[in-house]
């Protein structure tokens, strides 16, 4: 008896000790880890047929304007409006880190051909090319005053906007004026779609110059008075946002928009998308980007899901604001 007794003993301490061996073990780490993954996904958006989340925030001294992305290497071309409304042309590297582009004159605005991998300076003193070295090479319109460009797709014309004419003018490849349009009150947010339509930002409205009309048309569906600009994404979708983060597709053809959603961000100046869809959002003091995810990285919340809204399990949620912390890379790449 003492032996089946021990026999039995010894197997309950077995199977106890097999167990205890099969439990993971809650660490502070694997909590912490849990805790992350759990505010991301109750922060995450979906709309536009994204999953959308912010992936990080970089501080900037001032107000980031009229951002562009060359689409190869991931640079964000910006201009950087200081406390003292004095203007700079800076890169956002994907390395974090930000370089000052140096020009003869003020700089004022940049525009990337992604065609043929190109960007352009707007300058008080003309159109430049800059090149990767950082040196830069007068392309056109020598002795103007150049607030802001724009590239029809295939690289073969080009718009700028002058100053104090606040006239918009295009001009081939080779540096030769075509036609001046004077039915455009100023060049702010000008923007060229595939289909050469042209678009501007007067009073903070959006308009159409829609290509081979005379009058532009203000684009129906959208905001007056809160307009930020437009952008033509990689797959040539047109897109507007407003500055309380609100995302709309526009239709050229009916000059219309439809609203997608929002990013919960309130004073939008600027906004792009990169060559993944990604989306950059600039305000004063930060530049916020916001991963695009084709399918949910949080299938578990995916019935939670409401359009425009994060994933959540709570009823009530506050806004995300410019000053909202990313979520730290390493802790979601091991999850």
């Amino acid at each position: 008896m003492c032996g089946n007794q021990m026999e039995k003993t010894i197997l309950l301490l077995l199977s106890i000790a097999t167990s205890i061996s099969s439990t993971p073990v809650m660490t502070r780490q694997s909590l912490q880890r849990q805790k992350t993954r759990e505010h991301f996904c109750a922060n995450l958006l979906n709309f536009n047929n994204f999953y959308y989340s912010l992936e990080e925030q970089k501080n900037v001294t001032g107000i980031p304007a009229d951002m562009s992305i060359h689409w190869k290497t991931g640079k964000i071309y910006f201009t950087l409006i200081s406390d003292e409304m004095k203007m700079s042309l800076q890169v956002l590297n994907p390395s974090g880190e930000f370089d000052l582009i140096k020009v003869a004159g003020l700089g004022q605005s940049t525009c990337v051909d992604n065609l043929n991998d190109i960007v352009y300076l707007a300058t008080d003193n003309g159109v430049y090319k800059y090149k990767d070295d950082g040196s830069i090479e007068l392309f056109t319109a020598l002795g103007e005053d150049v607030m802001y460009i724009a590239v029809t797709s295939d690289g073969s014309a080009m718009y700028i906007a002058t100053w104090p004419q606040n006239r918009v003018h295009k001009i081939t490849n080779d540096g030769q004026k075509q036609e001046t349009f004077t039915a455009i009150p100023n060049g702010h947010g000008l923007t060229v779609d595939p289909r050469n339509n042209m678009y501007f930002v007067a009073t903070k409205t959006s308009y159409i110059l829609k290509n081979g009309y005379t009058v532009p048309i203000k684009i129906k569906g959208l905001p007056s008075d809160k307009m930020t600009g437009v952008f033509v994404s990689r797959s040539d979708e047109v897109f507007a946002m407003d500055e309380n983060s609100n995302l709309y597709s526009v239709d050229p053809e009916n000059s219309s928009a439809k609203h997608l959603g929002t990013f919960s961000v309130s004073g939008v100046n600027s906004f792009a998308m990169d060559s993944a869809d990604n989306v950059l959002i600039g305000v004063k003091g930060a530049i916020l980007k916001f991963n695009a995810y084709e399918q949910s990285p949080c299938p578990e919340y995916e019935n939670s899901s409401k359009k425009g809204k994060r994933h959540s399990r709570k009823r009530k949620n506050k806004k995300r604001t410019t000053s909202t912390t990313p979520e730290p890379a390493e802790e979601e790449e091991e999850e």
